[in-house]
């Protein structure tokens, strides 16, 4: 296609303020496929900079001229950027014209306006050019509500730029300026947005400013007493119809959430130092801390919860977009940061909603829930699914709809050091999830976290952090009660059953109690298991750890562990083996005697010592 005719009848038909209209979103994509088409792309460009120049020449064409350059935006930033800024000299004629009367034309320049904010250049020659025109907008109350959202919602944009020092002394006052401070703008953009709900413009352009104005604290705060605004922000996520909720809507609706519910990032030590020295270089410069205390965003997801955000999320979810899955994820992840939410999260549905963000569309044929592999980026659905599992009965938190098993794939995926955006939290949280489900008597839950993720599991039995080597080996703890788990230590096929013997062995003398209880915890099931006796009386190593915990350590139920994996191993070894002579051999009864002091108290780890010593004494 070429040809300024051509492109003129395309771009004739984005003059619509509808977003669902036919005709504008054929036009939209026409434009766009001309754009990315690199053999006519400098053609198209120079035929669209002619094209709008002519425009901008009448009057009568201003509006279509605005609405071309807002699609264009929204298409290619890079190329609207260029044209915004070469046809800066004829924007300014359209406003000393005093065009602004025209309620159409008005809507198309500040509609502009808004898109060219999206660029860092552009949104600095708005503010510098443009700022008191649109701020006029905002105060002229004969202007439509509509244009008044509009300008709003741009000056709610610009608010993020640095401003330099005022030239005029402190006391002067600028009229324009006056009242045009963001609390006032949103609440401004508030009002609009309850009494607008059914003007789709009126309401997207409303909604757009008060997305950007809820970063502010003292925004969150306004919006989390208004009542009213909040029912009508949940129940647009409620809304399936797209002429009523578009994408567009729904995204911002849940980015206000998220602000809403947002916790500060976990700072490494590094940022923590960093955040320190700034603190230090603003010292005396009037620079607030505006980091909100975990008091008042925890005071604000019970807000939500008490109106029941957790259906409307149930309600967005299965259609919602990529972003808005990660919004609903982001959201899901903050409500559950407070403990004593999270059960309330489970009743109302939340484990329902993070798989339906996880797996929006099962196939329509299958009847079985899958996690699409895809998913598993959404990071922080997987970290509001981990808290959610440590703080409640796994075997309660599942309806009949979903198995258990089908939170495996996730969790294991939150437990790859791989991924950037994943915390020691997030990996710590997602090991005690797993352990949890573990934990249950599902039939195959703990065999398939073994078949999906056992080396991850094992490598991190290893890990620096101590925290994340406790989580893992309380995990391995409970995969080794089944036939899975058992086999990957005591399987004399598989080649590396000794080292990871030797690895539970090195665990029951780390300095973490939890640690070492959870690797002796582990040996003391493995022997249970019927040759898990005779794997352990020839394994040296074995035999010396286990009597190294009765010799040495101080823990009653870690003893107890320990006598009853040495029990297990004299009564469970092959009688060829000669388990006994070798425990004797290795000084077996030094230990017993060491154990028997510190454990008379205990009748259960008593028995099972004597035991131990008569076993061995009849051996010799």
């Amino acid at each position: 296609m070429s040809g300024t005719q051509d492109l003129g009848d395309i771009l004739s038909s984005l003059k619509s303020h509808d977003p669902t209209s036919q005709s504008k979103a054929q036009a939209v994509l026409q434009f766009a496929s001309l754009l990315q088409d690199e053999a006519s792309n400098d053609i198209t460009r120079r035929e669209l900079e002619i094209y709008l120049r002519n425009l901008l020449k009448s009057k009568s064409t201003y509006a279509l001229a605005f609405a071309i350059m807002t699609s264009l935006f929204h298409i290619n930033v890079g190329i609207a950027s260029e044209i915004f800024m070469s046809s800066s000299r004829q924007v300014n004629e359209f406003i000393s014209g005093e065009m602004l009367g025209d309620t159409d034309v008005t809507e198309w320049f500040l509609e502009m306006l808004s898109a060219a904010c999206a660029d860092k250049l552009c949104r600095t020659e708005v503010e510098t050019k443009y700022r008191m025109v649109i701020v006029r907008a905002v105060k002229n109350n004969d202007s439509s509500q509509s244009s008044r959202a509009l300008a709003a919602s741009i000056l709610v944009k610009l608010a993020a730029i640095p401003k330099p020092p005022p030239v005029q002394s402190p006391a002067t006052t600028v009229p324009d300026e006056a009242g045009v401070d963001v609390d006032s703008l949103a609440d401004m953009l508030r009002a609009i947005v309850v009494d607008k709900r059914d003007d789709s413009t009126t309401f997207a352009n409303a909604l757009e400013g008060l997305t950007y104005s809820s970063l502010n604290v003292s925004v969150k705060e306004m919006l989390a007493r208004d009542k009213d605004c909040l029912k009508v922000l949940l129940d647009v996520l409620k809304e399936r119809a797209p002429t009523v909720a578009p994408p567009s809507v729904i995204y911002g609706v849940l980015t206000i959430l998220s602000n809403l519910t947002a916790y500060p990032a976990l700072q490494t030590k590094e940022g923590t130092q960093i955040k320190k020295l700034r603190s230090y270089a603003n010292a005396g410069k009037g620079a607030n801390d505006t980091e909100e205390k975990p008091e008042a965003i925890t005071r604000r997801c019970k807000v939500l919860l008490d109106m029941n955000i957790i259906s409307s999320l149930a309600a967005c979810a299965p259609s919602a977009t990529i972003n808005g899955q990660i919004g609903i994820g982001a959201i899901l992840k903050a409500l559950a940061t407070e403990k004593q939410h999270r059960v309330l999260i489970v009743q109302q549905g939340g484990i329902s909603v993070v798989l339906a963000v996880l797996q929006p569309k099962p196939p329509p044929s299958s009847s079985t829930f899958k996690v699409n592999t895809q998913s598993t980026t959404n990071t922080a659905a997987i970290s509001a699914l981990s808290k959610l599992l440590i703080s409640v009965n796994p075997s309660h938190a599942f309806s009949s709809r979903h198995s258990p098993s089908v939170a495996i794939r996730p969790l294991l995926s939150q437990i790859d050091a791989n991924l950037e955006e994943v915390t020691l939290l997030d990996e710590f949280e997602s090991l005690l999830a797993l352990t949890n489900l573990a934990s249950m008597d599902a039939k195959g839950i703990s065999d398939n976290i073994v078949s999906q993720g056992w080396s991850k599991i094992e490598n991190l039995m290893l890990a620096d952090n101590p925290m994340i080597q406790r989580a893992a080996t309380e995990l391995v703890c409970n995969l080794v009660a089944t036939p899975a788990g058992a086999a990957k230590y005591l399987d004399r096929d598989d080649k590396a059953y000794t080292n990871r013997l030797r690895v539970l062995v090195a665990l029951m003398d780390a300095e973490d109690l939890k640690t070492r209880s959870a690797a002796s915890g582990a040996l003391a099931i493995l022997s249970e298991w019927g040759p898990g006796g005779d794997v352990l009386a020839k394994d040296e190593r074995s035999l010396k750890g286990i009597l190294r915990v009765l010799a040495e350590e101080e823990d009653g139920g870690i003893l107890l562990r320990g006598a009853a994996c040495l029990n297990n191993i004299l009564c469970g070894a092959a009688p060829e083996s000669d388990a006994a002579r070798e425990v004797a051999k290795l000084g077996g009864f030094d230990a017993i005697k060491k154990a028997l002091v510190k454990g008379k108290t205990d009748p259960q780890l008593t028995n099972l010592l004597r035991d131990s010593a008569m076993r061995i004494k009849s051996a010799q």
